[in-house]
This record gives structure tokens, sequence and C-alpha cells, in this order.
């Protein structure tokens, strides 16, 4: 055990010598251990699944301990069987982590096999002035605080900046030229001239205020305007993923409640998720996609040349398009923009789907206040850079972002949808896809519905609920009445 100590000693040293070398990992604080420096014998565990992970965690671990003089030890692990592996490693083998980052869809079942702790937040963070609600439903299980909110992934509208500029330049254009037009003719009647009746004063357009605010919006921004030369499509997702389609009847999708872990509130049967998913089968038609044509690759690819003008991605296609603006064959040529979308039309809200990845303590370690410690350090106090390191966002809210795009992408989270925790739901997601896939064939939305909320119900209380017939709400939207 002293040998183990001693050489991960020596090993730590020769990290922060490296990192002092080569980035600056912690403003206002020195890698080269200072005199002061306390002598300590504790070590801190933490388990991860995810491989972009690694880097961020090893230099959080290295300046923590310079700062605080407690080493931590990080391991990455296979995700099968995740929870499993820790609390056979805790209770059968005797070197179980102090901590560990899992998605927030787990937690249930993690706190249930006694492997989160009940945070103290001593510190007095777990609020809305760091984290956004969403951040907070999902380290919440029965009114307990189990875990330090890490990041998040959801879905964005992104648009062509670039080309949208356009369009509202030609549009100006036009409608300047078509105004210029009405007095030119005038005719003479008996002597008498008279000239064609003046128009009123037209006022141009801006960018900013054509941006569609709800989804409906989309199909009237593609009515009234023209696409610039090149562009193919007004708007793209990838059909065949769930993330990209729960926009339409996310809202009104309710498993488990704000926080997903009660088990007697189940909504997915109502009016308003029928109404919203017979509009998701109207896109199929306006905007003439099919299920199996293209993969999301394929979409990010003709966005980057400039073949779409709305796609919704998800939040790694911010670090993509800027790695892809600096390569220098081919480099990505367009402004983006990231616009909030949280409205499917005038009066029913969108919600997306999110992952928030969240760090929790072990309930069964020994140092479990110093675990918390370092959990609280790596969510807020580190966070700064979670995206250089990873690429991924931060659920604690920045001071300062390095791209506008990731402000705009934390307010979409903001209007997310978590999945739920309840265990018996944890195919919640594939449930969901089945449905949106067969309404996008154009099965019966009623019947999917119907379907899946008795699905649902069955998985969690043992038998099948059939629910009461609803009537289907007729879809009387502008776009259903244009030719």
């Amino acid at each position: 055990m002293h040998i183990r100590k001693k050489l991960f000693s020596i090993l730590s040293i020769l990290a922060m010598v490296i990192m002092a070398l080569f980035g600056d990992l912690f403003p206002g604080h020195s890698l080269i251990e200072p005199e002061s420096a306390r002598e300590t014998d504790d070590v801190l565990t933490i388990w991860y699944t995810d491989a972009y992970l690694e880097e961020y965690i090893r230099n959080a671990a290295v300046v923590y301990e310079e700062k605080t003089g407690v080493k931590v030890v990080s391991t990455k692990v296979s995700g099968l069987e995740y929870l499993e592996q820790i609390q056979k490693a805790t209770i059968d083998d005797g070197y179980g982590p102090d901590l560990f980052v899992l998605g927030s869809e787990s937690l249930e079942k993690a706190y249930l096999s006694g492997l989160c702790y009940e945070l103290k937040d001593s510190h007095r963070v777990l609020n809305s002035t760091y984290f956004p609600e969403v951040s907070l439903d999902a380290i919440s299980y029965s009114d307990y605080k189990l875990g330090y909110p890490l990041l998040f992934e959801c879905s964005i509208f992104v648009y062509n900046k670039t080309l949208l500029d356009q369009i509202v330049d030609t549009y100006n254009e036009n409608q300047v030229n078509a105004t210029s037009s009405y007095g030119e003719g005038s005719t003479e009647e008996e002597g008498e001239v008279i000239a064609d009746e003046t128009p009123t004063e037209f006022v141009p357009i801006i960018a900013e205020e054509i941006l569609p605010t709800s989804i409906v919006e989309i199909t009237n921004f593609a009515l009234k305007y023209n696409l610039p030369e090149g562009c193919e499509s007004y708007f793209k997702w990838c059909v065949s993923d769930v993330l990209y389609d729960f926009w339409f009847a996310g809202a009104y999708l309710d498993v488990g409640g704000e926080k997903g872990d009660i088990r007697d509130e189940i909504n997915v049967y109502n009016e308003e998720s029928m109404y919203c998913l017979n509009v998701f089968q109207d896109f199929k038609e306006f905007f003439s996609m099919d299920l199996d044509k293209y993969t999301y690759e394929d979409l990010l690819r003709d966005f980057e040349a400039g073949k779409i003008l709305f796609i919704t991605a998800d939040t790694n296609i911010i670090n993509k398009l800027e790695a892809d603006k600096k390569i220098e064959e081919n480099p990505f040529a367009y402004e983006y923009g990231i616009t909030s979308i949280g409205m499917l039309n005038d009066n029913l809200k969108s919600k997306g789907l999110s992952v928030t990845k969240i760090v929790s303590v072990n309930g069964l370690s020994e140092n479990k206040e110093l675990a918390e410690d370092f959990a609280k350090f790596m969510s807020v106090d580190y966070s700064s850079n979670l995206y250089s390191r990873t690429g991924k966002l931060a659920c604690n809210y920045q001071k300062e972002y390095q791209y506008p795009q990731m402000e705009d992408a934390v307010r979409t989270y903001e209007n997310s949808v978590s999945l739920p925790k309840i265990v018996e739901t944890s195919n919640y997601w594939v449930l969901c896809e089945m449905v949106y896939t067969k309404a996008w064939d154009g099965e019966d939305v009623n019947k999917l519905l119907k379907q899946l909320s008795g699905q649902v119900k069955k998985q969690i209380f043992g038998i099948y609920v059939e629910e009461n017939h609803i009537e289907t709400p007729v879809v009387s939207e502008d776009y259903v009445f244009d030719e």
C-alpha cells in the first residue's frame, strides 16, 4: 500500500511539472507545489465511463491536489453494468470509488442500491444562481440532491447566418424595387392625368426579426422567403433519432413529473401530444423528407456546404464547426447561430430532450464529505476548463463563454426535458423513438400514444392500463391550407 502511494506521488509530481510547462489549467493558481502545501494521506478515487472525460478529470485532479493536498485517482471503466461494478467493487472487493460520473436517468437505480449519498451542499451552490433548473431537477430524487451537475447534451436549432443575411438582403431589395415601380405608370384620360396609388413606405426587415420562434413558423418562413442559390433545403433533421424528433411533442410527454421520479405522474396520451405529433407527420410532406434517406453525418456535411438553412443538431456541433473553420482544406466558410424555439405554434409549447451527466458521491465511501468537495470542484470551480478539455458544455453558468453560440445552447438546455429516472422506464428513449418513427410512416397518432401510455404504465405497475379514448384534435395551421 505504501509503495502504491509513493509511486502515485512521484507520478503526480511529474504530471504537475508537465502541466505547468504546457498550459494554464487554472488561472490564478500555480501548478508548482508551494512549500506550504500540506502533506496528507487522503486519496480519493473517481470512476467514469466516457473516454472524452479522461483529460478533464485528470487535469482537475492535478489542480485539486495542488490546491488542497488531496490526491485523486481516476479510472475509466466499462459502461456495461456500471452500477453493478461499483457496488461489487465497494462491497465485495473493498476498492470501490468514492465518487462516480453517471447519467441522471440512472439516479434512482443508484440511490436504491445505496450508492448515492445525500449531499450536504455546504458551499451552497446547488441552486439556480449556479445551475439551470433542469440541471437541479436532474440531480434530484425524492427531494434529495444526489449529485453535482457536470455537463449536458441536447438538441439545438442551428441556422446558417450567412445565408439568412443573403435572404434578408434579397427580400429587401425586391421589396424596394416593387415599391419604386408604383407611380411610374400613369394614364391620361380626357386630358386628366391619373397617377397610380402611392403605396405605404417599405420598412426593411432584419435577420433577427424573421428567425422562427416556433416550429410551425419554420413552414411560414419557407412559404415567404426564397432560398439563395446553392441552398437546397429550408429545414432538415435526422428523423430516425428521437433526440432530434422529441421537440415536436416533448412538452406533453410527461413521465415522472419535472424530476422524472414520480410513478403516479404519467401523462403522454392527451390532446396536446396528439396535436403536436400530427404536426410532426405533416412536416414529412411539407419538407419532402424520407426517414432513411439521410444520416446525421450526411446532414452535417450538407449544412457545412451551405445546402441547408436550418438544422436540428446536438451540442457537439459547436465544437465541430469551430474546429472546421480552422482546417486548411475546405474550411467551414459560413457564420452560424442558434435560435431559441420554445413553442410548437402560437399556443403549444415545444421542449427538446437533454442528457445531464452528474458527479455523485458513493454512499458507501468512508470519505463522503471530501468526495463531495471534489465533486463540487469539478462541477463549479474548474468547469471553465470543461469545454477546452472535452468539447462538452458545462451545466454550471459561466461568467463568459468562448463562443456566443455556447450561451445560446445553454438557453436551449434550460427549455429541455430529461429522461425519467424510474428504473422500470429505462427503455423510455426506445419507446419514444418507435412512436415517432411509426408516426412518420403514417400510423395513427391517437393509437400510438395510447399504446405508449399503456406500455409505460404496465412496466411501472405490472399491469396494462387501458386509457379512456380521447378524440384526435384537428390540426389547423396555415401550411395545411396552402398549396
